[in-house]
């Protein structure tokens, strides 16, 4: 074998190698990282944008030039709304980072309190007695496992917020959620029923895809008052 044939396999092989030590190295993006300031600011934004909305006073107004550099990042959120401890609402307008993680607060509380078909639009003399959270999201991405029993090991409960896509639809369920479903079996199985979908969709549907992402979660404490 020619020696520029040989050089040429030996420089291509290493092409190879180093590209799949790159995929391998690759790390997931994690949720916007904001300081305890930044938190409490946007807790706030979201309590004073409810409240005005409710009150039909408009959109508070935000000096986004004294704004911190987190505030302006973009990132996806949930904003989770609670009374007495019980879900009153709870939306993303979008997994996909689109405007800065204070715009999206601002609109998926507005969101949550109106627009979750699950509950009526929440009224202004409910407010005293709601909480409010905040899930600022990571990139999702999707995993790859061999059948259910694989699956069911790769799930990290407390740390992975599930997104489960079948033939039915899509749902998905926040870290937070482990807390009251604990069990992964029992985890996949209501993700499943969320999208109307049989409770051993998980096990059983051929168009089966499972992402999952983390999350930076806040909330207001609910001995506040809020």
């Amino acid at each position: 074998m020619k020696l520029w044939v040989i050089g040429t396999a030996i420089v291509v092989l290493g092409v190879v190698l180093l590209v799949g030590t790159w995929e391998v190295s690759v790390e997931h993006d994690g949720p916007l990282e904001l300081t305890s300031e930044e938190q409490s600011y946007l807790l706030g934004l979201a309590r004073e944008t409810l409240r005005a909305s409710l009150s039909e006073d408009g959109e508070p107004a935000v000096d986004t030039a004294s704004l911190s550099d987190g505030l302006k990042a973009d990132a996806a959120c949930f904003v989770t709304l609670k009374k007495r401890g019980l879900l009153r609402g709870c939306i993303l307008d979008s997994f996909t980072p689109h405007e800065s993680v204070h715009e999206n607060v601002m609109r998926n509380v507005l969101l949550a309190a109106t627009d979750d078909p699950r509950f009526p639009p929440v009224a202004l003399e409910e407010l005293e007695e709601i909480t409010i959270e905040i899930s600022v999201l990571g990139r999702s991405y999707p995993i790859e496992f061999e059948g259910p029993e694989d699956l069911l090991s790769m799930l990290q409960p407390n740390v992975d917020g599930v997104i489960l896509t079948t033939t039915f639809g899509s749902s998905t369920y926040l870290p937070q959620v482990w807390e009251q479903l604990p069990d992964p079996v029992q985890f996949l199985t209501e993700l499943c029923r969320k999208q109307g979908a049989p409770g051993d969709c998980w096990r059983t549907d051929d168009l089966l895809r499972v992402e999952i992402y983390q999350v930076n979660h806040f909330g207001e404490e609910a001995e506040s008052g809020h």
